[in-house]
């Protein structure tokens, strides 16, 4: 599995947005990005093709118009590579992209800087998970990173957001992942990839 990273996407300007990006994107990729009424979204639109371009073409020599089908939960496959697995995040820190040439792939990236509710806190996390966030020195740290993990572990299975965050980390379905989270925190951001580890 390989990883794109994207910092700061809050220092582009609009200048650089449509002379340095949009010349990069396929026609429906630039409507699809021009429809964000605010320049951050579109940004983030923007650059998390521009990294998956730019990761077909440096792990697998594709350098051809990209082009998207959708499965379950509106994930996006490639038309022409269906073999080829990706995903993509992005947060107002930075932009993530994961690509992997034989198995299933999650990410999620984070802004460490929101505030945590008690009400959300219970709405996605065990008991074991909630003393963790308690006893941490960074609170809001620790429940990014274990909220990056589940993101990612439902976007490698495709499901998306479920309704059973709080028990979704059982054992069984770790054993079967590689999971690596990566705390950034200079940087504003926590990010965890996910791989499905292929079994012989």
């Amino acid at each position: 599995m390989k990883t794109y990273l994207f910092h700061n996407p809050e220092s582009v300007t609009q200048e650089q947005f449509e002379q340095k990006m949009l010349p990069l994107l396929p026609q429906w990729r630039k409507e699809q990005a021009l429809r964000y009424k605010f320049l951050m979204g579109r940004v983030q639109c923007a650059a998390a093709f521009i990294l998956l371009k730019k990761g077909l073409k440096n792990d697998f020599g594709i350098d051809e118009e990209i082009e998207f089908d959708y499965i379950a939960n509106e994930k996006p496959i490639l038309r022409k590579h269906p073999d080829i697995h990706f995903n993509l995040s992005h947060c107002k820190k930075g932009i993530l992209c994961v690509i992997d040439g034989t198995t299933e792939v999650g990410c999620d990236i984070e802004a460490v800087e929101r505030g945590i509710s008690d009400s959300l806190l219970h709405y996605c996390c065990n008991a074991q998970e909630i003393a963790s966030v308690e006893k941490s020195a960074n609170s809001n740290a620790e429940f990014i990173r274990l909220w990056t993990i589940k993101e990612a572990v439902l976007k490698c299975s495709g499901e998306g957001i479920t309704n059973n965050l709080r028990d979704l980390l059982t054992p069984q379905l770790l054993s079967n992942l590689e999971i690596e989270t990566h705390p950034c925190l200079e940087e504003g951001f926590i990010y965890t990839t996910c791989r499905k580890i292929l079994k012989p």
